[in-house]
């Protein structure tokens, strides 16, 4: 699985606007062949504070995800950012879910 994130600060008067390009952008990536998962997310602490979150079966997909003119929209908002945007990739070969955060509270309870 390969992630991508985009973090994004919004210019005063602008964050409504680059809000609308993510989630408009949201919807048809989210049911596009291969995307497990795409989140427009915000910051609890500054609403300007935007991030673009999306999970891709293999490499391939996400390349035709960032090479589509849907995604193309979304590069000036990301220039536009008032502090530099953080974009990262990640490739993620193992996911484990609450079965392990169990294990590990009862390993510990065990030891302790």
């Amino acid at each position: 699985m390969i992630q991508a994130s985009f973090r994004v600060v919004a210019p005063r008067g602008k964050r409504e606007e680059v809000l609308d390009v993510l989630l408009r952008l949201k919807g048809p990536t989210e049911v596009t062949r291969g995307c497990r998962a795409c989140q427009v997310l915000q910051d609890a602490e500054d609403d300007h504070v935007l991030m673009y979150l999306v999970e891709w079966d293999t490499e391939a997909e996400i390349e035709e995800h960032l090479r589509s003119e849907r995604f193309r929209r979304l590069l000036p908002y990301i220039e536009m950012s008032v502090e530099p945007p953080k974009v990262n990739f990640s490739s993620i070969d193992r996911i484990r879910g609450i079965e392990f955060l169990l294990a590990v509270l009862n390993a510990a309870s065990e030891t302790g």
